[in-house]
């Protein structure tokens, strides 16, 4: 039997790839999952580059080593402010029809799931997920927490 957090692990990796597979069909080859963290951490504000990476928990540069691929592959812009000093970043619509995309894929996959092995199964899976979500670690973005 394989042991719990390598199944985990193995989960997650078939999840991200067809997620990237179903992006890509879907011209957002260079949609990330960190590029899902920063949409949705931005949602519908405009926030300086100091602010969203506050709201990731991580620093300026670590911030803006994730915004970088996001603006040249049109996930985001940056917005103007009246402090030229500012550089803030909006999600564009192609960012947004990105993560309606994986928001879809993520509904799609649940659903097979529950299709594979039983709705009551599926839901208790999503249970346990939350769960264990919810023990919480210093590695999980407090903007993405539930």
């Amino acid at each position: 039997m394989t042991d719990f957090g390598v199944l985990l692990s193995l989960a997650g990796v078939v999840f991200v790839d067809a997620l990237h597979d179903r992006l890509a069909e879907e011209g957002f080859a260079e949609f990330t999952v960190r590029s899902g963290w920063v949409l949705r951490t931005l949602g519908d504000d405009e926030l300086s580059l100091r602010d969203l990476a506050e709201r990731m928990d991580l620093s300026s540069p670590g911030a803006l080593k994730a915004i970088n691929p996001m603006l040249d592959a049109g996930y985001l812009e940056r917005a103007g402010t009246s402090d030229k000093r500012v550089r803030a970043v909006r999600v564009t619509e192609r960012g947004r029809a990105a993560l309606a995309c994986a928001s879809a894929f993520h509904a799609e996959f649940e659903a097979s799931l529950a299709a594979a092995v039983g709705a009551a199964d599926a839901a208790a899976t999503r249970r346990g997920l939350e769960s264990l979500v919810e023990r919480g670690s210093a590695h999980l973005p407090r903007a993405l927490m539930p």
